[in-house]
């Protein structure tokens, strides 16, 4: 998944940003990819979720506090909307039901077993899209500052960090050239 994410990073031209301005992305990064897509901004009171992702039908519909915290640079709401992206991007081919249902029962994935749950793919494509393992692993003894910079959740920073030190990580940490840039922290 790490790969796939970090494949996802370059096609948007982000490899070596810290601070991935997620919204800019789905407005008009992923438009350029895929020119039916449309991002769909709702009224919070005709979503029951705060966003969810319909990549058979080309969008991702958010609820509109979702994406004014977004726009506002709030680490949950950028980890949602980069999740979604993650459905959007990897599980338009599969047969699948992404969400829990109304009692939150994850419902059966058909012809998936539970290592390949689209759920957990698209919080490891969240994850990494906004944390890459090499970014991670140059704030390795700072969570903070990787949550601060990259803009996700503390949580998030420290199970990244945690994760790029892993052995079999090394080799993807260091499959881009160059390094993060930080005099610009975002593109």
């Amino acid at each position: 998944m790490m790969v796939e994410t970090l494949r996802c990073r370059n096609d948007f031209e982000i490899a070596h940003v810290e601070r991935v301005d997620i919204v800019s992305i789905l407005e008009f990064k992923l438009v350029q990819h895929f020119p039916e897509f449309r991002l769909i901004i709702m009224r919070d009171g005709d979503m029951e979720t705060e966003a969810t992702a319909d990549p058979r039908n080309n969008r991702i519909f958010v609820r509109r506090s979702l994406y004014r915290a977004a726009c506002d640079n709030d680490p949950e709401a950028r980890l949602v909307l980069a999740h979604e992206l993650g459905h959007y991007l990897l599980h338009e081919e599969k047969n699948a039901q992404m969400h829990t249902d109304r009692k939150g029962s994850v419902q059966a994935i058909k012809q998936m077993t539970a290592l390949e749950s689209t759920e957990d793919q698209a919080d490891m494509f969240a994850r990494h899209f906004l944390a890459p393992p090499r970014l991670a692993y140059h704030y390795r003894n700072s969570p903070s500052e990787l949550a601060s910079s990259a803009g996700i959740p503390l949580r998030i920073a420290r199970g990244n960090i945690t994760m790029s030190k892993w052995p079999e990580v090394y080799a993807i940490r260091h499959l881009h050239d160059g390094s993060f840039d930080h005099a610009t922290n975002t593109k």
